[in-house]
């Protein structure tokens, strides 16, 4: 049985802060295993979500603005390639 990881682990992986982890965790966007108050991650997993979000293409400010219902944070248009 694979070793699961924290939401530090995790975050030093993909290299985002924890708090990032953490939100997407809420927002139901990465995939995790709940174990009573603990969140953790399968590494398998993690680089299947990985490969499934890929893009290619630059996404547009536009659709970024529409995904997040407000402005993208500087952090966030570094990490997503917005324009």
């Amino acid at each position: 049985m694979e070793r699961l990881m924290t939401a530090k682990q995790v975050s030093e992986l993909i290299e985002v802060r924890p708090s990032t982890v953490y939100q997407w965790v809420h927002l139901g966007l990465i995939p995790y295993v709940k174990l009573g108050k603990c969140v953790r991650f399968k590494k398998a997993d993690l680089f299947r979500w990985i490969d499934k979000n890929l893009r290619k293409e630059r996404v547009s400010f536009k659709s970024a603005e529409k995904s997040f219902g407000k402005l993208p944070s500087t952090k966030q248009k570094e990490f997503f390639d917005l324009e």
